[in-house]
């Protein structure tokens, strides 16, 4: 299952949030939430949720400086940020962050639905990618013996093939 953490520090739109999906139906564990990104951050830590949705405005620390902490531990962590501010500025900071989704506020349930399904895919699609590589790199690394093998035999009778 996907781990989602939400911070949002309007109660209303927490709630909200949290109660109009359906998580586990739709394929996901909710992990928590909090009201700002310093109460969120220890429990991120621990709980390392596969996407993270956060305001980008709150009080003590906010959307953007947590996915700032966050992008040092956990690169590969998607976020999606909510803001209320059609600001050119803030979507830049976003963008320098690897912000996965800049999200206008305010969204609907279908709209946050339609999002996490996009990048559920996405995670999927790099969970086998990495799946893959691991596998490729194992399986050379258990031909490694039989090409070496086969390399010092062909070297010993004299046929070798090099490539230069």
């Amino acid at each position: 299952m996907v781990k989602v953490y939400l911070v949002e520090d309007e109660i209303i739109i927490r709630q909200s949030i949290k109660n109009s999906i359906d998580w586990e139906k739709e394929g996901y564990e909710f992990v928590g939430d909090a009201s700002d990104g310093e109460l969120a951050l220890p429990v991120i830590l621990k709980e390392k949720p596969d996407i993270l949705i956060t305001d980008i405005r709150m009080p003590f620390m906010d959307g953007l400086a947590l996915t700032e902490r966050i992008r040092q531990k956990y690169p590969s962590m998607k976020v999606l940020i909510f803001s209320g501010f059609d600001d050119f500025e803030y979507a830049q900071q976003a963008i320098k962050l690897n912000v996965t989704e800049y999200i206008l506020k305010p969204v609907n349930v279908e709209e946050l639905s339609e999002i996490l399904t996009r990048v559920r895919k996405n995670l999927d699609e790099e969970i086998s990618q990495r799946r893959d590589a691991a596998l490729l790199r194992e399986s050379y690394q258990k031909s490694l013996p039989i090409l070496r093998a086969v390399f010092l035999n062909d070297l010993m009778r004299g046929t070798a093939d090099f490539l230069c």
